[in-house]
């Protein structure tokens, strides 16, 4: 321990006698380790921590899937589905693997986000109220629901932290609730909850299997396995699927760990990405050091040869090398902490707080504990790998010829330069996957971006409005209510056009669920077969304000309205999916089974396709029903204006006050902001690849300037030996050049078909965008060979302007 204790204090002072040389090697290694402390926080609070409560591994969410997946080829298949009531009551009764079985239901979009659970969802989860009671079992009786509990930021925030909150009644879309609980702080289940209903159920509810909406979660009893309970599921579900094979036809159960099933494939899929880019970054900036460290131990070789000579073994030499190497990389760990701190800072001020409320595990991401231990970790490993092979190289002393002749043109002296020279070639590889990997996901948000333009989002305002059922039960009053805004905002100067429709493209982050529906005639054949589409609600002019051409037949009119036949307009790529080139017009559709109770609609149009979910990369079929024939009691008004959509928000406030005061306009924002926030979670993905990508070309162009300018210093006698014998200016510069840009186009040559497989694999995470994509594979490896060849040309550039007889003299 005494010897370990006098290399520490040793490599101290040496690292302290080289400061510049130990600042260079400390910043290399603090954007690396830090870089990749800050993407572990990410990675440890989506992946590990994105349900609010203990022992997550213990609960499972027990949903169904499509069987045949319908996402139309999405970056990852984000497809499960509620089941029915009597579903989920036999799953009680029957499932043996779960100690507890709760569930909950989406309500209507509000202004506040609600959702209605059973009885015992919080006792399920582990979680009381903060404050006052969870709900009683009587409370899922229909009529009996009236209570809720609310969230502690809803709280705060609304309600001021009153303390006598419990039992006052408050109104949530125009009725009335008494509040019999609070939340503790930091409680969001199911994201993003600010309130929480009873779920209930009438007596024919209980018995319906045509209805999915009720989302299950089961909690594991003790010693039972996720297999197990998996395999159990299976079995019950394949009973359900032979009793009732038309309600239960094209959906199979997929049993999910309910933190796998709150972040998704796609966000794990994007967390490893990063991860591998940031251990990239890592390994070139070991890289860097490395060749800086041979550089170093290269003036040090009389002292390593004293060392041998006097009875030091060749372990001491490396055990010294190595702790200096460790302590530079700890120096790196303090600094790359701060920069991973920054680097969080930055993640969370940009992300719009609308988004961040849907993403789980968001508030949790910090640098904690586990952060730290994996940054000293990370760093202790780094140090042992950037010292590894100097020390060993350098260690392997000839102290006679050392002692004799300083060591010059040694075979360790040659082995040292094609050591540093592959080092080099492993960065310029490395950064240019990094770089093709962050372009590639650039152009995909770019193609995210312009998909959209065809319908200028620019001055399209948008907002949502939900309309309480206490004064807007009927049809009829829905309808009066959505025409007189349309009116009265289509007066305001500025405002070209308004419309309704129940989303716009990329609204909810871009979640928008299809839904089963059946062509009258051709009934599914298939067990695991399924139709389904966007059910889109839609005044006339919508289609105008989105500029989405008419293919064959007409619009929707205001002739379509509560009196007419049922009509509805689908989408071109519903044809194309489900008709197999038959005329689509005239023939009936209707959502749900062909025996539900909702009404055949015949189509009556064929319309070009928008873009509604960036999950997608193909167009998702989508069916526009009449907005007379269902008026909503939710649904977004959207405007196209003459300029600047936010300057007209005032002004079209006042004109649906004037239908209703009271009632709450909500989620107001430009298309633009609509569309961005929707494709937020790609723009962050792809900018910290990009800038990744530029933190990796800058090592190893660094790394290529100081093995040239260290080349240059060892070939200083043989420079002047050939500018003594006649070479020019251009010749000296071609040497340098050539030693160069040989290491820089070998590490290219490796590093395409690498980025090329990587291109491959990233398929499913890119939206438009080639694996062969030109931008990627000739732009940015041009780029990286610019900037490297004037890595070369400055130190190219010294070695020519020596001067002949004192490189002579140079020894």
């Amino acid at each position: 321990m005494q010897a370990l204790w006098q290399d520490v204090r040793f490599g101290f002072r040496m690292l302290m006698k080289n400061r510049l040389i130990s600042l260079v090697c400390i910043v290399a290694l603090a954007l690396g380790i830090g870089a990749n402390a800050a993407i572990f926080s990410m990675a440890e609070a989506f992946l590990l921590h994105p349900v609010p409560f203990e022992n997550a591994d213990r609960y499972i969410a027990l949903l169904d899937k499509h069987a045949q997946s319908q996402g139309g080829g999405g970056f990852a298949e984000i497809d499960f589905v509620p089941i029915a009531p009597a579903t989920y009551f036999d799953w009680k009764k029957q499932a043996k693997s779960f100690d507890r079985i709760t569930g909950y239901m989406w309500d209507e979009p509000q202004k506040i986000q609600v959702f209605h659970v059973a009885a015992d969802f919080f006792e399920t989860i582990g979680v009381p109220p903060m404050m006052g009671r969870a709900f009683l079992p009587e409370e899922e009786e229909a009529g009996k629901d009236q209570e809720i509990i609310l969230s502690h930021a809803l709280w705060e925030q609304r309600y001021a932290s009153d303390p006598n909150i419990l039992g006052k009644n408050i109104k949530v879309d125009g009725k009335s609730f008494t509040v019999v609980g609070v939340m503790k702080k930091g409680f969001s289940y199911p994201m993003p909850a600010e309130a929480w209903l009873p779920m209930s159920f009438t007596t024919k509810d209980r018995g319906r299997r045509d209805n999915r909406w009720v989302f299950p979660v089961g909690r594991l009893a003790p010693g039972v396995s996720f297999e197990q309970a998996s395999a159990e599921m299976q079995g019950i579900t394949k009973q359900q699927a032979d009793a009732f094979p038309d309600t239960n036809r094209g959906f199979r159960i997929a049993p999910t760990l309910l933190r796998n099933y709150m972040t998704s494939d796609l966000t794990r899929q994007y967390m490893v990405l990063l991860l591998g880019a940031v251990g990239f970054v890592l390994l070139i900036a070991c890289a860097n050091v490395a060749n800086v460290q041979f550089a170093r131990v290269t003036g040090r070789v009389g002292e390593f040869a004293i060392r041998s000579a006097m009875g030091g073994s060749r372990w001491q030499i490396v055990r010294q090398l190595l702790v200096e190497s460790i302590l530079l990389s700890l120096g790196g760990a303090i600094l790359g902490l701060f920069f991973a701190q920054w680097n969080i800072d930055m993640i969370l001020a940009h992300m719009p707080p609308d988004v961040a409320k849907f993403v789980a595990g968001w508030k949790s991401i910090r640098l904690d504990t586990d952060a730290f231990l994996f940054a000293i970790g990370i760093s202790v490993a780094s140090g042992i790998l950037s010292g590894i092979l100097p020390s060993l190289i350098s260690s392997h002393t000839n102290v006679a010829g050392t002692l004799k002749e300083g060591g010059r043109g040694t075979s360790v002296g040659r082995e040292r330069h094609r050591m540093r020279a592959a080092l080099v070639i492993g960065e310029v590889t490395l950064a240019l996957v990094l770089l093709v990997g962050a372009g590639l996901l650039v152009r995909s948000f770019q193609g995210l971006l312009s998909v959209n333009e065809g319908y200028s989002p620019s001055t399209l305002l948008t907002m949502n409005m939900s309309l309480p059922e206490t004064q807007y039960g009927t049809e009829a009053q829905r309808l009066n209510f959505h025409e007189q805004v349309r009116a009265r905002v289509s007066e305001i100067p500025g405002i070209q056009e308004a419309s309704l429709v129940t989303h716009v493209p990329y609204s909810d982050g871009g979640y928008i669920d299809p839904q089963a529906f059946a062509i009258e005639g051709q009934p599914l054949t298939q067990r695991d077969e399924t139709r389904d589409a966007i059910n889109e609600v839609a005044s006339p002019s919508y289609f105008h304000v989105m500029n989405i051409g008419l293919r064959d037949g007409r619009y929707l009119l205001d002739s379509d309205g509560a009196t007419a036949p049922k009509v509805a307009v689908v989408s071109a790529s519903l044809v194309h999916k489900y008709f197999n080139g038959q005329n689509p017009l005239g023939h009936k559709i209707k959502f749900g089974k062909e025996d539900s109770e909702n009404p055949w609609m015949t189509i009556v149009g064929v319309v070009g396709d928008l873009h509604y979910s960036w999950i997608s990369r193909e167009d998702v079929p989508t069916i526009y029903r009449a907005a007379r024939q269902s008026p909503p009691s939710y649904t977004t008004l959207v405007l196209r204006t003459n300029g600047d959509p936010l300057k007209f928000v005032s002004t079209v406030r006042e004109k649906i006050a004037v239908v209703d005061p009271n009632l709450p306009m909500y989620n107001i924002k430009s298309m633009d902001k609509v569309i961005t926030e929707g494709i937020v979670g790609i723009a962050y993905i792809a900018v910290m690849m990009t800038v990744l990508g530029v933190i990796a070309l800058t090592l190893a162009c660094v790394g290529i300037f100081g093995v040239m300018s260290y080349s240059v210093s060892e070939r200083t006698h043989e420079i002047g030996i050939r500018m003594s014998q006649g070479a020019q200016t251009k010749d000296i510069l071609a040497l340098v050049l050539n030693g160069g840009m040989r290491m820089t186009l070998l590490g290219l040559a490796i590093g395409l078909p690498i980025s090329y497989a990587l291109s491959k694999t990233m398929s499913g995470l890119l939206f438009d965008v080639k694996a062969t994509d030109p931008f990627a594979f000739l732009v940015l490896p041009f780029i990286l060979t610019a900037v490297a060849a004037i890595a070369c040309y400055l130190p190219a550039r010294r070695a020519a302007s020596l001067d002949p007889l004192r490189a002579l003299r140079h020894d």
